[in-house]
């Protein structure tokens, strides 16, 4: 009996091994791009940087050859842009400074404040040499041929003291002054400083190459790419709006497969205020309806809406 039952077990094992080498598992599907669109839509990344997409298309890159792109986890995913119009403000500028670019310790840059005025940006700050040097500095935009944008400083003081004369003199400039982390997205270039967006913001990262730079009021507005991309066709026709369309996207406990996601503001005579970080709170506050096609449209209140005290 003994014997009968390990031949029977021998046997099994035997048809098990071929059979996995005669038909061999199926490799994991690879994670593709998420085609994407946005139309004014102010995108919160965390409590205080806030950036205002007035129009962007491109994709949504799953960072991971094996895993979708999930909006819970903002590490999952880049955003690739294809052309788009994004503005930021003084206060947005300021805050990404002092909350994520210098937020490092022995950062040489602190307690940084932007204004604007007549199409020139203005810079004041405290600068760690030893000891702390209040600074500021002026001057204009544009972008440089690698898709940067340049801040050419073209006025330099301290406590009201004008020393780039000085600095001169003693044949230094600010990358001499100032030493910078290069993966913040900030780098020093004689007297120029060369921001890079892509690198400054925090998760999700952007990639996109800056064509314009402009100042508009108090807002910074860059330009990315062309405006020749094709737009992709809406199953709902809105003002304020977000897009995923084609490959895997996850959220929450919900997968779409072949995604076909409309987020869609409910009050569209003002921007769309969305926050990434809290998305669900926003999805719940809202509604959804299934399209014929079998996509998936979500009305959305405004993020700063849920902030208020109700009555």
């Amino acid at each position: 009996m003994t014997q009968t039952y390990a031949r029977i077990s021998t046997a099994v094992i035997v048809l098990f091994l071929f059979e996995n080498r005669a038909r061999p598992q199926e490799a994991a599907k690879p994670a593709v791009a998420i085609e994407m669109q946005m139309r004014n839509v102010n995108m919160h990344l965390d409590q205080a940087i806030v950036i205002e997409i007035r129009d962007l298309r491109g994709q949504t890159v799953p960072t991971s050859s094996t895993k979708p792109v999930t909006l819970d986890d903002v590490n999952s995913f880049l955003t690739r842009i294809d052309s788009g119009e994004i503005a930021l403000s003084a206060k947005s500028l300021a805050d990404l400074l002092n909350g994520y670019v210098f937020a490092y310790p022995g950062a040489p840059l602190k307690k940084m404040a932007i204004t604007m005025d007549r199409g020139r940006l203005k810079q004041k700050g405290v600068m760690h040499k030893g000891i702390d040097i209040p600074f500021e500095i002026e001057g204009k935009l544009d972008v440089t041929a690698d898709g940067e944008i340049r801040f050419h400083v073209d006025k330099v003081s301290s406590a009201h003291i004008p020393f780039k004369g000085l600095m001169h003199l003693f044949g230094e400039d600010l990358s001499k002054l100032i030493n910078l982390k290069r993966d913040r997205g900030v780098t020093l270039d004689g007297d120029d400083i060369l921001l890079n967006p892509g690198r400054m913001l925090p998760p999700p990262r952007i990639e996109g190459r800056v064509t314009a730079v402009r100042i508009e009021g108090d807002r910074i507005v860059q330009t990315f790419g062309s405006k020749n991309t094709k737009a992709l066709a809406l199953p709902y026709k809105a003002r304020n709006y977000i897009y995923y369309r084609g490959g895997v996207l996850r959220f929450g406990k919900l997968t779409m497969t072949d995604a076909d996601l409309e987020i869609v503001d409910q009050s569209p005579n003002t921007p769309f205020d969305f926050s990434l970080p809290d998305y669900n709170r926003q999805l719940v506050a809202g509604y959804s309806k299934n399209t014929r096609t079998n996509g998936l449209i979500v009305f959305m209140p405004d993020f700063a809406t849920l902030l208020r005290p109700s009555r």
